[in-house]
């Protein structure tokens, strides 16, 4: 048995990946990051940007035309006079100033101004109709603007959201073994769909809204300002407080979010085991129980929404409410003004319009507050996973690494999943090209540890793994997983083609390489007799073919690879005798020459390997060939005499 030696040093592997995701950020600093993302589209948000200037314009503009014609058509004729006279002489004034506005500005202004005033109050009904269609024609521009800034708007949230989605699983794709092992498939489906999809939700409203919303406030403001600044003034005295209900139910908001997200992302979990494993829920009879399950999970969930929608749907009349309260205060407060002959009725009219017409803005501004709570909550979970660094990096100086010529070596390999707990315990062996080298031992021995340590999916916590004497660490990642071929246990398929399932995503390989490599595995004759062949799509982890069949594609998706190093994981454990002979048959043609690692609990099929390791406790006790083991009497005698009951000397 092989202890550590008195002298090795060990060394903690660096933190897992659970450890490496990063601290959450700030809600601002999270929303200017996701912001970021809108630069990319800098020609949609500069019209998104205009149009939403030109929907303030048009609704300010109708509200001035309104207005304005009323005053003009129902103030008493003195007062109306001296107002246009007024107005039409600065209007002369500014014509004199230069060439330009002379054109601009008639001669006589103030008299064709009086004259037309006149006009408009001798024949009501005419100038009416008149602001009718004015009015009208605003509202057509403002409608078109609104569509043309909410289209634009809108594809800038989709955009980011699309890139968010693209940032994300480019970096989870990077992210080692351990990273998939300690996040459930549930809990990455949430991220990459539902986080996804309310990061979209909450900036398709906050682009819409955020644009449009505060240029409508600053001009209705302006108009109101214009009027009588010290009533404006008064009537937003009540706008701290709006802002504090804002904030505080924002937070609020925030907090219910990212727990209903957490919920979603368990209950996905949970469908997700009952789904995949169907057939022993049905076996069993657990229908019930897997539905209690779920009922559990979303009655968690619910209570989270539902908080939410408490939230949303306090935030927009607490507002109004509030703003109510300074129009009244206006209205009390313009009555002392009117009477005091300080302002006139239509001056009051005016900037009451104003006011009101303040509030919209106001009130839609309060919701996308919650808006952007809940893209915030979403987006940090989507930046947690962008930001996710892996633990198993390639070095900034790696080589190419050629094919394997002489010898794949362990020498002194610890390894350790929590920096506690050693998993393998200074195991060293070397296998020669071509030569064909089974693991055996109990479950849980570190069998499979062992080879995952090979295309680096872990990585040494101390000691070394080489290829003709280069350390794989200094390899490039290409260079050495191109080289290894992986058949498992647990047969990995995909809803596509049998053809590109056996290509496996590369797709300038011949389609008569692909039958090459389909007879190598015992494959064509099952292949030939599907409806559409080689291009039969065959469901959902190859949910349409039997066991042997998909462990069959399987090693067809080995043999097109041709690798120097293939690794067999319990390749033939869970099949019936048939497809066991058919499977190791082609295995056993596949093997010639090659360098191969099996692990196998059968030990009616390493019996051939060159060399048998025998592991136990992270370390390996026996190596050998079966007749030198089992003339040993060791461990691997023993686990022989369990499995077959024999007796064999």
């Amino acid at each position: 048995m092989q202890d550590l030696a008195p002298d090795a040093t060990y060394e903690a592997p660096r933190a897992g990946a659970r450890q490496l995701l990063k601290p959450r950020q700030s809600a601002v600093k999270t929303y200017a990051r996701v912001l970021a993302y809108a630069w990319h589209y800098k020609l949609r948000l500069a019209v998104s940007v205009l149009f939403a200037v030109a929907v303030a314009g048009s609704l300010t503009s109708m509200l001035l035309a309104a207005l304005t014609v009323l005053k003009l058509l129902y103030l008493d004729e003195p007062t109306v006079m001296a107002e246009v006279g007024k107005y039409a002489a600065v209007g002369q004034e500014w014509a004199d100033k230069s060439f330009v506005t002379r054109w601009i500005v008639p001669e006589n202004a103030q008299a064709r101004a009086a004259a037309l005033v006149l006009d408009m109050r001798a024949n009501r009904a005419f100038a009416l109709a008149l602001l009718a269609g004015v009015v009208l024609a605003l509202a057509a521009i403002g409608g078109a603007a609104r569509f043309v800034q909410e289209y634009f708007a809108g594809s800038i949230g989709a955009g980011i959201s699309v890139r968010l989605g693209e940032d994300m699983f480019t970096n989870i794709m990077k992210m080692p073994i351990s990273f998939y092992e300690q996040h459930s498939t549930g809990e990455i489906l949430a991220r990459f769909t539902n986080d996804i999809f309310m990061v979209n939700r909450g900036l398709a409203n906050t682009f819409v809204k955020l644009f449009r919303e505060p240029f409508k406030l600053v001009f209705f403001l302006s108009v109101a300002l214009s009027m009588d600044w010290q009533l404006t003034l008064i009537v937003l005295l009540v706008l701290p407080a709006v802002a504090y209900v804002i904030v505080t139910v924002g937070r609020k908001v925030k907090k219910s979010v990212r727990r209903s997200l957490q919920k979603i992302a368990s209950t996905a979990t949970v469908a997700a085991e009952a789904v995949r494993g169907i057939m022993v829920v049905k076996a069993y009879n657990m229908e019930e129980y897997e539905t209690s399950r779920i009922k559990t999970e979303l009655a968690k969930l619910r209570r989270y929404l539902i908080r939410m929608v408490r939230y949303d749907a306090a935030i927009e009349p607490a507002t109004e409410f509030l703003l109510v309260v300074g129009l009244l205060m206006f209205m009390l407060l313009a009555n002392r003004r009117i009477e005091a002959g300080r302002v006139d009725v239509v001056d009051v009219a005016v900037l009451l319009g104003a006011l009101v017409m303040m509030v919209d803005p106001l009130r839609k501004l309060s919701s996308v507050n919650n808006m952007i709570q809940s893209s915030v909550a979403s987006a940090e979970r989507v930046f947690e996973f962008i930001d996710a660094k892996s633990d198993i990096i390639e070095a900034h100086d790696a080589v190419p690494l050629p094919p394997l010529k002489n010898t794949l070596r362990f020498d002194n390999v610890h390894f350790t999943y929590n920096g506690k707990d050693q998993v393998l315990r200074g195991v060293s062996f070397e296998i020669k090209k071509g030569e064909m080298v089974a693991l055996v031992g109990s479950s849980g021995a570190g069998k499979s540890t062992i080879v995952k340590m090979i295309p680096r999916f872990y990585d040494v916590a101390a000691g070394s793994v080489t290829i003709d004497g280069v350390d794989i660490r200094q390899a490039t990642f290409k260079s050495l997983r191109d080289q290894i071929g992986i058949v498992t246990q647990d047969t990995i398929l995909f809803n596509e083609t049998v053809r590109k399932n056996i290509a496996f995503g590369r797709e300038t390989y011949a389609l008569e390489r692909i039958h090459q490599a389909a007879l190598a595995a015992h494959a064509a004759e099952f292949i030939e007799n599907l409806p559409l062949k080689y291009d039969t799509t065959i469901g959902e982890s190859g949910a349409t073919l039997s066991g042997g069949q998909r462990q069959r594609l399987a090693i067809a998706r080995a043999v097109i690879k041709d690798p120097a190093i293939l690794i067999l994981d319990e390749a033939t454990s869970s099949l019936d005798s048939e497809s066991e002979q058919a499977i190791q048959k082609a295995i056993e043609e596949f093997i010639v020459g090659r360098t191969t690692i099996v692990i196998a609990h059968r030990l009616s099929t390493v019996q051939r390997a060159d060399r048998i390791l025998v592991v136990e406790g992270g370390r390996i006790v026996e190596q050998g060939p079966h007749a030198q083991l089992m003339a040993q009497n060791g461990l691997y005698r023993r686990l022989y005499d369990v499995q077959f009951g024999s007796t064999q000397p």
